[in-house]
């Protein structure tokens, strides 16, 4: 309320006296704000300043397809293309482990995909009668928040909840609330494996990038990009308002009446700006009435083709922040398509990639599980298999269509085939097979 009365305050003094208002229809739109905040009254501690900065990552993914898309090539990249086990102990044990969820390639791709929306992952495990980790399970990294630090500076316990939206501020909760109440869960310690609570949820396990002035959680990389992620959203939001509204231009209003009563006329601009601000808005036309003409208002459209040629720029240098911000090339988003590049110039890009983003992500998945493995005495560890880029990049048609047997097997990191043949052999098969009348000969065919 007290805000409300200070921006109006506000309008009041930046009236005009000179007859003409200019009507600036805005909705306030702030980009989450990455912030950890300790409440006294609270166990947890908020991340963001309504404790519900991971759903906001997950809702501005939802609204944007760029966004969307590199965060899917990122998981799929860290989920990589298989898991390397080196010995014989450590597969079946992982398999049995993860069974009740899937198995131990579903819990690569569900942790892949929580580090790269949020950089970090958390794993809940259980223990058996002989003090040995059994269970591990993948936890959906926005329904876990943190606890506070002890004196020693550690965390002992996390909070965990599926609306942290009704489970923030509630102090009591219905029949209905009771399963959003924030359940506890012990922090890793082994000390701790025979405790009741342990016994109950199990302990958890936290995976996470180091991020400067971040005690308690990890900033998402792109984290630089998240105006222009929103902007993204609202531009799509606004073409498609224009669309809703047959493309109808901006109008001018001119009302001919005595609005010198700045009480007044403040009534009417907040009255207008509620009705016609926001990207929902766009193109909406300003319906009014009263009786007789000298009364009746005058409209003028106004040319909006400026605005979609400005858009139009906003939105090419927003998609080129957004990638830059995912440190991922803009070739292999799709963003550079007058540059003629191939398949190996976009492998290139993808091993850059794979260097700078996707292996040290990787290393995260492979540290926690090997830290498991080596807790319960199995002395091997496990590796994350790269994802041949022939996955992401080429299609198996174009692929033969476009390159030579040597390019596609340099692609997928391959050896050159031993028959040095192969590549005119496919090739004579694929003129066959092309010809419009069928005529190919199958004795021409590769054997």
């Amino acid at each position: 309320m007290a805000k409300s009365k200070k921006k109006e305050k506000k309008l009041i003094k930046d009236l005009s006296d000179k007859g003409i208002e200019i009507i600036n229809f805005t909705r306030e739109s702030v980009a989450p704000i990455v912030s950890e905040r300790i409440q006294k009254t609270k166990d947890w501690v908020f991340f963001g300043e309504d404790n519900l900065f991971p759903n906001d990552l997950v809702r501005m993914a939802d609204n944007s397809a760029l966004h969307s898309s590199i965060l899917s090539t990122k998981a799929k990249m860290i989920a990589g293309d298989s898991v390397i086990y080196e010995g014989t102990q450590a597969e079946p044990f992982l398999e049995a482990a993860t069974k009740a969820w899937g198995g131990f390639n579903k819990y690569i791709e569900r942790a892949s995909t929580d580090i790269a929306y949020f950089d970090s992952f958390y794993t809940n495990i259980q223990f058996n009668n002989g003090g040995k980790i059994d269970t591990m399970r993948n936890m959906d990294y926005s329904f876990v928040r943190s606890g506070k630090m002890d004196a020693n500076g550690l965390i002992n316990e996390y909070w965990m909840s599926t609306r942290w939206d009704i489970a923030t501020n509630k102090r009591s909760y219905s029949k209905d609330e009771e399963i959003y109440r924030p359940l506890e869960i012990l922090a890793f310690d082994e000390k701790k494996m025979r405790d009741k609570q342990s016994k109950t949820s199990g302990q958890l396990m936290v995976a996470k990038r180091y991020s400067p002035s971040a005690l308690f959680y990890s900033k998402p990389s792109y984290l630089g990009a998240t105006n222009y992620i929103d902007i993204a959203a609202k531009i799509a939001n606004f073409h498609k308002s224009q669309l809703d509204n047959g493309m109808t231009g901006n109008l001018w209003m001119h009302i001919p009446q005595d609005l010198s009563d700045k009480n007044k006329r403040v009534k009417m601009l907040k009255a207008l700006n509620d009705q016609f601000a926001g990207s929902n808005n766009a193109g909406k036309i300003v319906l009014t009435w009263g009786q007789g003409e000298a009364n009746k208002p005058e409209m003028e459209s106004i040319n909006t083709s400026d605005v979609h040629s400005a858009l139009s720029d906003l939105n090419t240098r927003t998609n080129e922040e957004i990638a830059m911000a995912h440190q991922i090339s803009r070739s292999i988003v799709g963003l550079d398509q007058t540059t003629g590049l191939g398949g190996l110039e976009i492998s290139n890009a993808l091993d850059m990639f794979q260097t700078i983003y996707v292996s040290p992500a990787q290393q995260l998945i492979e540290d926690q599980v090997n830290q498991i493995l080596d807790f319960n005495g199995i002395k091997e560890t496990i590796r994350i298999e790269r994802l041949r880029p022939s996955t992401l990049v080429l299609d198996q048609e174009l692929m033969k269509l476009s390159a030579t047997v040597d390019e596609i097997r340099e692609i997928a990191n391959l050896q050159e085939h031993p028959d040095t043949d192969i590549g005119g052999k496919l090739l004579i098969q694929v003129e066959n097979e092309s010809k419009p009348d069928g005529t190919g000969s199958d004795t021409s065919r590769a054997k």
